[in-house]
């Protein structure tokens, strides 16, 4: 087995690096590498939406899920335990004007993103969600996307209009706004030092909280554009609606390092990188979780049951895709 390489391709030769990461990638075949049956749990939420679920978050160390869908729905569903057989749901009805879009949370605080061009946030509660807060934003089209910063206590939206706004909650104020892209922002990450934004313009933009504005935008491809982008410590993986996935180093300007061919046949609509595997969903109705080494080598693939995977969330182990009218969930059964 490989140790994990870094974005530029070469091993890193730390003796404690290497432990660790051969850990997680050995956690990760154990859990992957065998018939899910006999390491994995599978559950279901099904006819809490009834119509595309384009939005979830897991919570609570993977024991909670709350989804937002076109519908216009949130809905809270706590995982089932040793005493409980099925999962329970509360569902807020008409949450949104429009259709929800994306969710992030801050501590216990869920925010969400609508066309209706506002960001809702809400109090987790045992009772369900807790309305709290509405962010009329100044943009002329659909939200499509929201991020935050727990380091920052920060959240930032992307616009079909191409604009980003950045808002601290606590002080109910704009910290920023800036438009770094030509066309829609699809999508968002922020982190202590960034907000990386993904556009139908075939780039991704990076922009520097201290600065306070745009340090680099790269072009991914002639062909597609990203779709779906994970931004942990130095590293960033792009994947496009072509099916590729695209490798870049924020540590040397966002260069693009590599880009692969997956083995999806549809647009990655989502991406998720741990020290033990890399996860890919598409709307070909599949997830992939492979090796984050390079190149990727395939641990397992699943199929989604509601149709094209419209979004994806991981925590703890537990890996959740929604598509059409429904969640799947697959969690290590030594949890329960």
């Amino acid at each position: 087995m490989l140790a994990p390489c870094t974005a530029n391709g070469y091993y890193n030769d730390n003796g404690l690096f290497w432990k660790l990461s051969c850990s997680a990638i050995e956690r990760q075949n154990l859990l992957w590498g065998k018939e899910q049956g006999e390491t994995m749990e599978k559950l279901s939420l099904h006819n809490i939406h009834y119509s595309t679920i384009d939005s979830i978050i897991l919570l609570n160390k993977g024991n909670v899920c709350v989804s937002g869908a076109r519908d216009r729905s949130l809905v809270y569903s706590v995982l089932p335990n040793k005493g409980c057989e099925n999962p329970v749901s509360k569902t807020t009805n008409n949450a949104h004007d429009g259709w929800i879009w994306d969710l992030t949370a801050l501590d216990d605080n869920i925010y969400s993103c609508s066309w209706d061009r506002t960001i809702k946030s809400w109090k987790l509660s045992d009772t369900g969600l807790i309305p709290l807060n509405i962010y009329e934003m100044k943009v002329t089209a659909p939200l499509l996307c929201v991020t935050s910063s727990l380091h920052l206590g920060l959240f930032a939206c992307g616009s079909y209009c191409k604009t980003v706004l950045v808002y601290d909650p606590r002080s109910r104020s704009q910290v920023a706004t800036y438009q770094p892209h030509q066309r829609a922002i699809v999508r968002l990450a922020m982190n202590s030092n960034y907000i990386l934004t993904a556009s139908e313009d075939k780039t991704l933009s990076i922009w520097d909280h201290r600065s306070r504005k745009t340090v680099k935008t790269i072009k991914i491809s002639n062909e597609n554009f990203p779709m779906s982008i994970s931004m942990q410590k130095s590293t960033v993986y792009a994947g496009d609606n072509g099916g590729k996935l695209h490798v870049l180093d924020l540590t040397k300007d966002l260069e693009l390092v590599k880009s692969y061919e997956t083995g999806h046949t549809k647009a990655i609509t989502g991406v998720y990188q741990t020290p033990g595997c890399l996860i890919t969903t598409s709307l070909d109705k599949s997830v992939r979780i492979s090796s984050p080494t390079n190149p990727p080598k395939l641990l397992t693939s699943l199929n989604s049951t509601y149709g094209e995977i419209a979004s994806m969330d991981y925590l703890n182990e537990v890996l959740a895709i929604s598509g059409t009218d429904g969640i799947q969930i697959w969690r290590p059964k030594s949890r329960v």
